[in-house]
């Protein structure tokens, strides 16, 4: 049986792109389908009106303007208190829903993410099964699998990936694994996700894959790549870890922002490695068209993330797990942070921060159990 599968997105525009989604579902026959579209202050007043225009064809869709997710916010007053306006990490909220509402599995895109005339239902149903799957390992335990892409120009560097080892090109090798797919992170044409200085400095198209990709590809035990929310799909199980990390508390100075998924994908990828299961990486399902963006605004906010990823991922790297599933696991995650990074050794300034981000991560996680999770 097929299971209950949501898509969740964020949007400040009237999501047009929705209605070509739409067409491909229909087409697949797919009844099983809910959509979820979180709005937010800057949402145009129209929004809904036009998403009553689309044929759903039978899909349950769910559009959570400023008045619902007030509603939200006196239902759950940590959610309120938690999830910034104005901010993709309202997300977050989408998720919840659709977890609440019975999805089993959550496929998230932005708002610039365009189909294409592949499958998009059909090339993340390997989430929830357990399957054997072709896994990556390198020495150094990190894989660019970006090294897929053909693009018009150079390679791609994911955004995310720790800067110190932007040079880092090991020998592959390869492994079969059987286990659970938990997370499907599918790749993209057009406009891939890279940082902003990679933007500023040289401009790039993917094109298409390489002729020997085999997709999907998962990441054998130890070796890491990050992933986004974009083109993403997950299973249920995993809500508390998919927390996408609100942004915002200032790190010497420079207010932290565009790590929020990146951190979230290294805490599942953690937790995945001790629970056995499969992170993969799947074919570009989307074709990404960017909404406008200011790179040396966005430079400015990935600053500190490029320097506390290495160390963050080291702490994780560092964690014994005991726990059986993704909630227990991330409060331990959090738990080992909290004791790494808000010691009395560490700086003031690091303690601070860390503080706040492991306290908007305690309370995602006590939201999640409230609502859907401890149910």
């Amino acid at each position: 049986m097929t299971p209950r599968t949501a898509v969740v997105t964020t949007t400040i525009n009237i999501p047009y792109l929705l209605k070509d989604y739409l067409t491909q579902f229909s087409a697949a026959g797919r009844t099983d389908l809910d959509v979820v579209i979180v709005g937010d202050r800057k949402s145009p007043p129209q929004t809904r009106e036009w998403l009553q225009r689309l044929d759903w064809a039978g899909h349950r869709w769910t559009y959570l303007d400023v008045d619902d997710q007030e509603k939200w916010n006196a239902r759950v007053p940590a959610l309120g208190s938690l999830l910034p306006w104005n901010s993709i990490q309202r997300r977050n909220l989408g998720y919840l829903h659709a977890a609440e509402q019975g999805a089993e599995v959550i496929i998230s895109i932005d708002d610039d993410n365009h189909v294409t005339e592949d499958d998009f239902l059909a090339g993340h149903s390997i989430v929830g099964t357990t399957t054997e799957v072709t896994c990556v390992q390198t020495e150094s335990g990190w894989a660019n699998v970006c090294n897929l892409l053909r693009t018009d120009s150079h390679r791609v560097v994911p955004r995310g990936w720790p800067q110190r080892r932007r040079q880092l090109n090991d020998e592959w090798t390869t492994v079969r694994r059987t286990g659970r797919v938990v997370v499907n992170a599918g790749l993209w044409l057009g406009e891939p996700d890279v940082d902003a200085v990679s933007r500023l400095v040289t401009p790039v198209e993917v094109l298409g894959l390489t002729e020997d990709a085999e997709l999907p590809l998962g990441l054998a035990k130890g070796t890491w790549c990050p992933f986004n929310s974009q083109n993403t799909a997950f299973h249920r199980d995993l809500l508390a870890s998919m927390y996408l990390v609100v942004m915002g508390p200032r790190y010497r100075g420079v207010r932290i922002d565009r790590y929020d998924d990146i951190w979230m994908s290294y805490a599942t990828r953690a937790i995945a490695d001790h629970l056995g299961d499969l992170v993969t990486f799947g074919r570009p399902l989307v074709r990404q068209d960017r909404n406008p963006h200011d790179h040396l605004h966005d430079m400015w906010g990935e600053m500190p993330g490029m320097v506390l990823t290495e160390q963050l991922v080291d702490a994780l790297r560092d964690i014994d797990f005991t726990g059986s599933t993704y909630l227990d696991c991330y409060r331990e995650l959090i738990d080992a942070l909290r004791s790494t990074f808000t010691a009395d050794k560490a700086p003031a300034e690091d303690r601070e921060f860390w503080a706040a981000i492991l306290t908007g991560m305690t309370t995602w996680t006590d939201i999640c159990e409230e609502v859907v999770l401890g149910g």
